[in-house]
């Protein structure tokens, strides 16, 4: 099959790293045209895109039912013009200047792996098949937590990396059942290496956009170095200059949107990978630093970073500092993030750097409404309720949310289970109601404080969506970043039904959600590797809902099954394949080691149960324990859980070699 070349990608990759010094022209042209299919009848819901190649930035708008377009406020310059709709062959023109023209776009069927390309992540993860929802839930738990699955990009990894190779980077948190890790690559294999893809069911594309989801402006700004940057979160300054920091290159950078003028500022030697910024009550900006277990506080007049230890006197450093919140009602301003790496969240004063450690629940302390804990605990996001100024927090692995109150000494913590898996990047409504994502379920929690009872609403393809974070704007709609299928998403509490809105790249992994002083939604790309971005850049993007319609899908309330949540049943128990060792009796021995362990067996009682069970046996038995035992040793002088293998072999000869 042939594919047809995409020249903007290509084009656009000559944009090169720097400041802007010199902006010429003036925003005040306007691009106008008209979209048709190939038998010339008007398209409507066509992403049409202007490149400004000097100031690095693409203004996208959709074409309307008539087929008409109109993107406003561009320089007058020539700009490269991008059409696209899934289901078409994108269109590109070249030197096209606003105002000289009307355009007239048409476009043309895409076919072959020229369509296949367009498929989204969450329908290439849909083509990956597990034995039950529980294992497919701790692989996107532990293996999307960077990047998204079955796109291009993914199905190629760098050379000379292996898909062996790339697991074990991916499973650095060890948290996949050993019965995954055992079976993932000859799935990944099977599902995505070379021909495999040309077995999967023909892409259909989704309805083009309509209604308020086609009545959208959205631009993006490339950022950085192509294949190296992508930046995990954004905050905006208070003169309209965006921040953004990468969690892989020890940099803060700037945007003015006005200019398109970028600049990276150097963190001071020993200080890495920053990961959260937020905007501080006195003008300054702070930033988690998480591999260096450190705070920063980055004075936007001297542009100097002042270097903190993100734990308590006389820890040098902490954990792994990761979200941060402030409180602008606060009148101390404290800085409060929590830390990835221990059960903890801090408070850290903005002028005498005293930092103050609150201990969160153990899993056995919260209030159960859900089920199951993961590998891990991961204290996550943070945010502060406007109405309380409550401070709430997410246990990603712990699966769990917190609050904590600010005004009392010991903080008053309190957490909940929800009903779903994976609670990430949380908010909190004018109305104190908590939205949470689901990242691992797929889906939309609220949570209500003052009945503690639960809702949840299955996002469309839930199975196969990871929202990684959301945030909730000054009018209590709910955005949710659709990081799993390159979309920004809207929910309204009061009619529930959610619009989609299309962002102009392919492979779009977002993590956080800002609003500007109108209303407006910034997020920021944070691709890991960057090269799986398509443009292969990081960018920052701006989205502006320019009418709204009120419409929307109709999100229904789910209630998830065990199996969903994770919870291991007699129908999701993983199959067990045994693993014959190198010794007289390794077929046996490969074939009790994958029985289960005794109901009553207790690892802290061990030697207490194996005590008594010797003592009813036969001294021929006992005799053939001791033989097993001993050759099951040195087949496997490196196995893990000895006494859960010791065990297994005394309670085969107890039952069946009498």
């Amino acid at each position: 099959m042939k594919r047809n070349k995409n020249t903007i990608t290509a084009w656009l990759a000559t944009t090169t790293l720097g400041l802007v010094i010199g902006i010429s022209g003036t925003d005040a042209a306007t691009l106008r045209g008209s979209v048709a299919n190939a038998s010339g009848k008007a398209m409507g819901g066509v992403m049409v895109s202007a490149f400004d190649k000097e100031q690095r930035k693409l203004v996208s708008v959709f074409s309307q039912p008539d087929g008409s377009f109109a993107i406003n406020g561009l320089r007058d310059i020539d700009h490269h013009v991008r059409a696209r709709l899934m289901g078409q062959l994108d269109v590109e023109e070249v030197d096209i200047r606003p105002g000289a023209k009307d355009l007239t776009i048409k476009m043309t069927p895409a076919t072959g792996l020229d369509l296949e390309d367009q498929r989204p992540a969450n329908s290439a993860l849909s083509m990956l098949k597990f034995d039950s929802m529980r294992d497919k839930l701790n692989f996107k738990m532990f293996c999307t937590y960077c990047h998204q699955t079955g796109t291009v990009p993914f199905r190629s990894p760098e050379k000379p990396v292996d898909w062996d190779t790339m697991l074990r980077r991916m499973d650095g948190f060890g948290g996949l059942y050993p019965h995954t890790r055992d079976t993932i690559i000859q799935r990944l294999i099977d599902t995505y290496v070379d021909d495999a893809v040309l077995k999967w069911p023909k892409f259909v594309p989704p309805p083009p956009p309509s209604g308020t989801a086609a009545k959208a402006r959205i631009t993006a700004w490339d950022v950085g170095r192509q294949y190296k940057n992508s930046y995990h979160d954004l905050e905006l300054g208070p003169d309209g200059v965006v921040y953004v920091v990468d969690t892989s290159f020890q940099f803060v950078t700037s945007l003015d949107p006005e200019t398109g003028r970028q600049h990276e500022y150097p963190l001071p030697r020993g200080s890495y990978a920053p990961h959260s910024i937020e905007l501080a009550n006195d003008g300054n900006m702070w930033v988690t630093l998480c591999a260096s277990g450190q705070m920063a506080k980055f004075d936007l007049n001297s542009q100097q970073f002042t270097i903190y230890s993100s734990a308590e006197a006389p820890a040098t450093r902490g954990s792994y500092p990761h979200t941060l919140i402030i409180n602008p009602k606060d009148p101390e301003g404290l800085i409060w993030y929590t830390d990835a790496g221990r059960n903890s969240c801090f408070s850290m004063h903005p002028k005498t750097g005293f930092v103050k450690e609150y201990h969160l629940p153990s899993k056995d302390q919260a209030v159960a409404a859900g089920k199951g804990e993961s590998s891990g605990i991961t204290p996550y996001g943070m945010v502060y309720s406007p109405v309380d100024g409550m401070l709430w927090y997410s246990k990603l692995n712990g699966n769990r949310i917190g609050r904590i109150d600010p005004k009392a000494p010991d903080g008053a913590i309190k957490e909940w289970n929800p009903p779903f898996h994976g609670p990430r990047r949380l908010a909190v409504a004018p109305d104190g109601i908590v939205w949470v994502p689901g990242f691992g379920s797929g889906v939309l929690g609220k949570f209500d404080p003052k009945t503690e009872e639960w809702t949840v609403y299955a996002l469309p393809d839930m199975e196969n969506q990871i929202p990684y974070a959301l945030n909730v704007d000054p009018k209590g709609f709910v955005w949710i970043c659709g990081t799993g299928n390159d979309t920004l998403n809207r929910f309204d509490p009061k009619t529930k039904k959610l619009v989609e809105f299309l962002l102009p790249n392919r492979v779009s992994y977002t993590r956080e959600i800002e609003f500007d002083k109108d209303g407006n939604v910034w997020t920021s790309t944070s691709n890991g590797p960057g090269r799986h971005h398509e443009r292969t850049y990081g960018q920052i993007i701006k989205l502006e809902v320019l009418e709204d319609h009120h419409d929307g899908v109709q999100l229904a309330k789910v209630q998830l099954t065990d199996d969903q949540l994770g919870i291991l049943t007699a129908g999701n128990r993983p199959k067990r394949i045994p693993k014959p060792l190198s010794s007289p009796n390794g077929k046996l021995l490969g074939e009790i080691e994958i029985t289960d362990l005794p109901a009553g067996y207790e690892g802290k009682t061990h030697q207490a149960y194996v005590d008594r069970r010797m003592a009813g046996l036969t001294p021929k038995q006992q005799g053939r324990i001791g033989q097993l035992w001993k050759e099951r040793r040195e087949a496997d002088p490196d196995m893990k859980n000895k006494g859960q293998s010791f065990v297994r072999i005394m309670e085969y000869v107890a039952e069946h070699e009498k």
